[in-house]
């Protein structure tokens, strides 16, 4: 029998490299974990106008046409507070422009100081503008009956709110009472 006389020698490169490996790949790891926690860089679109927010692309506007009901004549009006029914409303054309006529039961008020306003309401690309004051009729209804100044096309405004005013001559919308949508 012989004996191995040659001494065991430690294999120093390969195990310097493996230590190195695993350090770099530590590395790399605790960069990708920093860099996948970080905050996403945000950039702020500075806007020149609110006006180009609110109008929407064509794309946006066929599915708008598509959602908004601008076909229906008739709406139900309701008291917002309590949701009971309040009147009815109609639209449509006559001698080639857009009308509105609506009648409410609404609750007396001193005329002298306060009117109810029918504002009209298209929600994209956000607009309202008001029709004007009711009237009583004969019977103790309030009514309106408007006609656009021009050949304009109102379809677009769906929505009906009615408010009371004070006749303090600001020109915003007052306490919002009655709303309703043609179409629902």
């Amino acid at each position: 029998m012989m004996k191995n006389t040659q001494k065991k020698s430690v294999r120093w490169g390969s195990a310097i490299g493996s230590v190195g490996a695993v350090i770099l790949l530590f590395i790399l790891f605790v960069i990708a974990v920093a860099w996948f926690r970080s905050e996403p860089a945000v950039e702020e679109e500075v806007v020149s106008s609110i006006v180009d927010v609110l109008k929407p692309d064509p794309i946006s506007q066929a599915v708008i046409d598509g959602a908004i009901d601008t076909q229906s004549r008739e709406a139900t009006l309701y008291w917002k507070s309590t949701g009971a029914r309040v009147g009815s409303a109609s639209r449509g054309e006559k001698d080639g422009l857009y009308y509105v006529e609506m009648k409410m039961d609404l609750p007396e008020i001193d005329r002298e100081i306060q009117y109810y306003q029918v504002w009209l309401l298209r929600r994209l690309p956000y607009d309202f503008f008001s029709t004007g004051e009711m009237v009583t009729d004969e019977d103790g209804y309030f009514t309106l009956e408007w006609s656009a100044p021009d050949d304009e096309d109102y379809s677009g405004y769906a929505h009906i709110i009615v408010t009371r005013h004070a006749y303090d001559g600001d020109p915003d919308p007052g306490t919002h009472l009655v709303e309703g949508v043609f179409g629902d």
